[in-house]
């Protein structure tokens, strides 16, 4: 017994030791490395919450505690407990990460073009397989899958990205002048809008396109897929998609947004492109008539009724239609208010009476009647016709806040990039398919990007129905999104302030860690404009995007090839090759971070 009494008390002495050195150890670490962690205190400032003081700011993320200079709050109120996750975005030296997607984004943009009829800028391809000159083909793929069409939708979204693509990215503030438009690119546009003319004017399936009489309900403009002859399409399909027009109308507007930001009127822009009377319109006059009248008078009479969504699959009201259908008749809106032409088409003032009222209406309708926002989701549902046979998730939500919220023009149209619906959407997505898909399992638990898909319960295949795969104009929506995210930001020259709740916030987790500590939903964390730890969220948020862009990087072929899906096991390219949209979709993607990386890199 005596023996089991001094080992006893040996090793009480012993426990005592190793609780000092504990107790010595964790001091040390509250001096010294506990400060290498952020420095956050709960702040008052004047627009704090009213009962409390509720901002969590934080000034610098990697700023040592500086003991000369204590806080004067309680030690409980001090915290050291949100900081910035680490990313690690590429898995190859970052130098030839760059130099690929310079290389890449040249050639997915060369790429596109092939896919779209001009004898001046393609030669005899495609247009000596009988498609018309202006026409834009979904993929050369003429079996398992056939997608040798023009979708009036892909076509839009085309040249949405041509047309970004006529002046230089490095011309600021813009006011390049006629001289610097791309006029090969510029032809090419214009022959795609001189296509759409007789698109409008061809009855089909979805019923009667424009016969010059106001009162027609225009529902043929909602046919969505035109063979390359501009023949219509005539055996059974997902019949209207009622994203088209607008689409095509908001392509037509950014065009002529960027022509005017460039000081460049349409009709010098014809002059220079050397278009004979073959040509319908001469002048953004003629143009809106002609044209842009007859989409937005489509969208007035239909944009109430039900239509397949963008995946061409269930019929219904959509998000990302309704988004689209909104932005063109805000457009146009901005465009007559400040326009000075002479109209013989209509009435300016009746049509703008007209627009204002239909706008009023789709809002009420976008924000609080279509089911869009669900009090049960923290994200935004895609078709809320379909909850009860799926979550609601969905990429459309995201590529529809890309497509209607240009970086340089801004019409007042909700649902951007810093919208929290949105941000959720992309979490949401992220978490989910990082599950679903095999080839995103070693890397979803590194808090980096992961291939997408477009919604989980997928299972069309690229060819038949079985299981759903990755997609890369998904995949690529959403570096796209987090550029675009860090590029408004700056515009706003303002606090970043995120409420401290993961219902509200969770895309920012992401990003931050310790949201966890505040159960509390009263308060938000602050991040001063100007500060370090501005630019340092920043930077988190590129780095996050960059590894999106790093897991596409993985999957696009050695010569730079993209089809519209990978593989969800095996990572290789699978169903229509040489998707148009896909190209397109990272371009746009390249083009958003070229304009990042200054304001990343000072």
């Amino acid at each position: 017994m005596k023996g089991s009494i001094n080992g006893s008390h040996r090793g009480s002495k012993h426990a005592l030791s190793v609780l000092t050195l504990i107790i010595i150890i964790s001091l040390i670490a509250y001096r010294f490395f506990l400060p290498l962690e952020s420095e956050l205190q709960v702040a008052r400032a004047p627009w704090s919450f009213e009962d409390e003081d509720r901002n969590v700011t934080i000034v610098d993320f990697f700023k040592p505690f500086d003991s000369a200079h204590p806080t004067s709050l309680p030690l409980k109120d001090y915290y050291r407990k949100i900081n910035l996750k680490p990313v690690a975005p590429y898995s190859i030296n970052r130098a030839n990460f760059s130099e690929w997607v310079d290389v890449q984004c040249e050639s997915s943009f060369e790429r596109l073009l092939q896919n779209v009829a001009d004898s001046e800028l393609n030669g005899d391809h495609l247009v000596s397989e009988g498609v018309v000159e202006g026409v834009v083909i979904a993929s050369p793929s003429k079996s398992a899958p056939d997608y040798f069409y023009q979708w009036v939708r892909d076509a839009a979204i085309t040249m949405h990205t041509v047309v970004n693509n006529l002046f230089p990215v490095t011309v600021a503030p813009y006011d390049a002048g006629a001289g610097a438009v791309n006029v090969t690119l510029a032809r090419t546009v214009l022959k795609y809008v001189n296509n759409s003319y007789v698109l409008q004017r061809s009855d089909n399936p979805s019923g009667q396109g424009v016969d010059g009489q106001d009162g027609n309900p225009l529902r043929g403009l909602g046919e969505p897929k035109w063979l390359v002859d501009n023949k219509p399409f005539t055996q059974n399909w997902g019949r209207p998609q009622n994203d088209g027009p607008p689409l095509r109308s908001l392509t037509i507007f950014t065009l002529l947004h960027e022509l005017a930001l460039n000081g460049v009127a349409l009709e010098d822009i014809i002059e220079k492109c050397g278009f004979g009377a073959d040509l319908i319109f001469r002048n953004d006059t003629e143009l809106f008539e002609q044209i842009i009248y007859w989409d937005l008078r489509f969208i007035m009479f239909n944009w109430k009724e039900d239509s397949f969504d963008l995946w061409e699959e269930v019929n219904g009201k959509h998000f990302f239609t309704s988004l689209v259908q909104f932005t063109s008749i805000k457009m146009a809106i901005s465009f007559l208010e400040k326009s000075e032409n002479e109209w013989t088409r209509f009435d300016k003032q009746v049509l703008l009476q007209d627009l204002r009222k239909c706008l009023n209406d789709m809002a009420q309708f976008l924000t609080f009647d279509s089911g869009f926002i669900n009090p049960n989701k923290n994200y935004i549902v895609e078709t809320p016709s379909v909850l009860n046979q799926r979550c609601g998730l969905d990429i459309a939500v995201i590529i529809g806040s890309l497509l209607t919220h240009a970086e340089n023009f801004d019409v007042g149209v909700p649902f951007g990039v810093t919208d929290t619906g949105v941000l959720n959407t992309l979490y949401s997505l992220v978490k989910s398919m990082g599950v679903i898909y095999p080839i995103n399992h070693q890397r979803a638990p590194l808090n980096i990007g992961v291939a997408l898909g477009r919604y989980p319960e997928d299972i069309y295949d690229g060819v038949g129905t079985s299981e759903g795969n990755p997609w890369f104009l998904a995949t690529s929506a959403a570096p796209e999104l987090l550029y675009r995210l860090i590029l408004e930001n700056y515009k706003l020259q303002r606090d970043l302030v995120i409420p401290l709740n993961r219902w509200e916030s969770e895309f920012w987790t992401l990003v931050f860690d310790g949201f966890q500590h505040y159960t509390d939903q009263e308060y938000q964390l602050v991040i001063p404009w100007g500060s370090p730890a501005f630019g340092q969220t920043m930077t988190a948020v590129f780095d996050l995007g960059e590894s999106f862009l790093d897991k596409m990087r993985e999957h696009v072929s050695d010569a730079g090839e993209m089809s519209e899906q990978f593989n969800k096991y095996t990572g290789y390219l699978q169903g229509a090759h040489d998707l148009t949209w896909s190209y397109g979709a990272l371009w746009s993607t390249c083009h958003a971070r070229k304009q990042v990386l200054p304001l990343v890199s000072a």
